[in-house]
């Protein structure tokens, strides 16, 4: 079936159950398959030929977004998903580079799409989602008196669904497309793997446009309600938490740091939360168990990629915490396990598998992985030898299963001759009290060939010296893998999902 199949099926079960909670509007499930079968009719009148539309959406969070991804799965298009926070010229190229058709946008990104209407060479249709514009008609006016009758149900589960830009943290972004099928069994194993139902309470704080679009479509097609917040914001989230009983959220490792920083007498009743999921970029051990701490034993971490989806590994408060309520030091490392509709393995060069305790490249077969990079035949071929979806990823799994993820290949140090992966080193550095962030590098050197720098943000209002943060790396993993140099960053860029740019911070050297 289709996404938009599940979210109908429980329409039909719950009409009056609260699908979303937005600011002062509360959209029953009745409601908000009436809206979404109206633009689905209306995408259909946009249809001229056998090629689907590709049609994005610009927008802070909003429930509109949940309903014109349901609404473009049912009329059996394609949604190109962008970022609101990636730049004009980000945007321009996406459009453009996945052939986009439709625009539908938030009335707060109105300069943006009239720059986009100026410099995009091909024809753009544009609908405002929340008011009139000059630009073009707004949702309400483009809709018109059109129906909400069911359409028929699409016949090939290979078609394509979405295109979504890969994270670019390494190089130049690519497009990743999936079908129906890639995207239902993604559904499902976002319920399995956090036991989603229609008792519980999604917080979309996450980007609705991108990833966070996901979640919350796998939330409200188990019929969850959805409680949206427009952007990230800490107080904002503890408000919620506490007034709407929330029991799941996602965020990015940046979004749980700042959640933690937060002064303890602000916060709130924590006992609705049944998950807090950690995804987007690896998690420093030290912060999560200080999340354990703080929100109790509610926190996941899961693992996957945008040409994977996932969750592809996933970790549990019963995989790392132990009976006496100690940390299980090894899962705690971990990544977590494959789920059960996926197979993982430790795989070297040569394409031979390597077995428990040897390091490889991580190799994936669910499911869920991508049809391939958009009009990019050579690298979908490149990630997709001897029968595997190859992550880039380096890791090594124990004899229980658990995956731990070293680092990027392209990530990885050579120093001396020695094979050096930041993501070690960057979990020490992040030990200490005063270090809000850090990323690793090499950099180059002519007696190494590449020598490794931290570079580091610090939290507000602390300090830390370069020479501390060698000593404790000497400590912990000795002199070999301890940078040689710190830089202290007021801010470390990253993408708009969160993850640091590395690529950026090596141009800076």
């Amino acid at each position: 079936m289709r996404i938009v199949d599940y979210f109908l099926a429980t329409a039909e079960r719950s009409p009056d159950a609260i699908a979303f909670v937005d600011g002062h509007t509360n959209l029953s499930f009745a409601a908000a398959r009436s809206q979404t079968l109206r633009i689905a009719s209306a995408l259909c009148r946009e249809v001229t030929s056998d090629e689907p539309l590709h049609i994005a959406i610009l927008s802070p969070n909003d429930h509109r977004i949940t309903l014109l991804q349901l609404a473009i799965n049912h009329a059996d298009q394609v949604w190109v998903s962008l970022h609101a926070r990636n730049s004009t010229q980000a945007q321009l190229e996406t459009l453009q580079n996945l052939d986009c058709d439709i625009l539908f946008y938030h009335s707060s990104f109105e300069a943006m799409a009239s720059d986009i209407l100026d410099e995009l060479p091909q024809e753009l249709r544009v609908i405002c989602i929340d008011q009139s514009s000059d630009l073009g008609p707004s949702l309400g006016e483009w809709l018109g008196d059109v129906g909400e009758a069911e359409l028929p149900p699409q016949e090939d589960p290979q078609r394509l669904m979405m295109l979504q830009p890969t994270g670019g943290t390494t190089g130049p972004s690519k497009a990743v497309g999936h079908t129906h099928h890639s995207m239902e069994h993604c559904m499902l194993a976002l319920r399995r793997a956090y036991a989603i139902s229609g008792q519980s309470v999604y917080l979309a704080v996450a980007p609705m446009t991108h990833a966070g679009g996901l979640f919350a479509l796998g939330f409200l097609s188990a019929g969850a309600r959805i409680v949206v917040l427009p952007e990230f914001n800490v107080p904002a989230v503890f408000k919620a938490i506490e007034n709407q009983a929330v029991s799941h959220l996602f965020v990015p490792p940046t979004a749980l740091y700042a959640m933690l920083a937060q002064d303890p007498s602000e916060r709130p009743d924590f006992s609705s939360l049944r998950g807090i999921v950690i995804g987007a970029a690896p998690i420093a051990p030290e912060k999560f168990k200080e999340a354990v701490r703080v929100f109790g034993p509610v926190m996941y971490e899961f693992y996957g990629q945008t040409e994977s989806l996932g969750p592809v590994l996933h970790k549990r408060p019963e995989d790392y915490l132990q009976q006496d309520g100690s940390f299980d030091e090894a899962a705690l490392l971990s990544a977590g396990q494959p789920m059960d509709c996926v197979r993982v393995a430790i795989m070297d060069d040569s394409g031979n598998f390597l077995p428990p305790g040897e390091s490889g490249e991580i190799v994936v077969r669910t499911s869920m992985v991508m049809a391939g990079y958009y009009q990019r035949p050579e690298e979908t071929a490149e990630v997709s030898t001897n029968g595997w979806h190859h992550t880039t990823d380096v890791g090594s799994m124990d004899e229980r299963g658990f995956i731990t993820i070293l680092d990027r290949k392209k990530d990885m140090i050579i120093s001396g001759g020695f094979n050096l992966f930041p993501s070690e080193i960057e979990a020490v550095i992040a030990e200490h009290p005063a270090v809000l962030d850090c990323s690793v590098i090499g950099v180059p050197d002519a007696k190494w060939g590449e020598a490794v720098k931290a570079v580091v943000q610090l939290k507000d209002g602390t300090s830390a010296t370069e020479q501390e943060l060698i000593t404790l790396c000497k400590s912990k993993l000795g002199s070999l893998k301890a940078p040689k140099t710190v830089d202290f960053w007021p801010e470390l860029p990253r993408s708009a999902v969160g993850k640091v740019l590395k690529k950026d911070i090596r141009a800076h050297f």
